[in-house]
């Protein structure tokens, strides 16, 4: 019984020490084959940090912002100044005629309308030159002139003693000068005493 327990155990320790030499010239002869992230690294860059490039950020609006920036670096062109316009009051200012007369110099730069009577138009270097007139209280007669340069024809037709509605700026407050006439309308009206003669002198 002896001999055969020992040839057994012999057997057993005979197996175990090839599967041993086995595995050690298995390593040697045979190594394992390396992870496939080793594989993939180069040689040249063993135990070195491999360089990043970092591609910069592309800003798909960049042309346009630069194009832009050309635009505001170029010089504008010069442009030319605005075109001086004339400026009159909005509209003619309805005014007790009675007033007026007492007081011209109130209505100082305003643009006037009321209703006077015809008397003469005389032609002046710069169009025509009105003489009108209105009849105030106790019949006293208060006389007005006013200049024209744009409204009236060549040759107006204008009657001595008619009712015109007229528009006036009066520039200085005065009755004598400085008005200028915007329109003149007739009005279909007359005085009594009322001719139907020319007032064109």
């Amino acid at each position: 019984m002896s001999f055969f327990r020992f040839r057994l155990i012999n057997t057993v320790l005979f197996f175990l020490i090839g599967i041993l030499l086995g595995f050690i010239f298995k390593e040697k002869f045979y190594p394992a084959a390396k992870p496939a992230a080793e594989q993939s690294a180069s040689p040249d860059y063993e135990g070195e940090t491999p360089e990043v490039i970092i591609q910069p950020f592309r800003d798909d609006f960049a042309p346009a912002a630069e194009q832009k920036k050309s635009r505001k670096a170029q010089p504008e062109p010069e442009r030319a100044p605005p075109p001086v316009i004339k400026i009159r009051p909005a509209a003619a200012l309805p005014v007790d005629q009675n007033q007026f007369f007492a007081r011209p110099a109130a209505y100082a730069g305003k643009e006037i309308e009321m209703s006077l009577q015809m008397i003469t138009a005389k032609k002046s270097p710069s169009g025509w030159r009105l003489n009108l007139v209105h009849v105030g209280s106790k019949k006293k007669l208060n006389y007005l002139y006013v200049d024209d340069t744009e409204i009236l024809e060549e040759r107006p037709d204008l009657r001595i003693g008619y009712y015109y509605r007229v528009k006036f700026l009066c520039r200085k407050g005065e009755t004598a000068e400085g008005n200028t006439l915007s329109s003149i309308e007739f009005t279909g009206q007359k005085a009594d005493w009322a001719t139907g003669l020319s007032a064109i002198e």
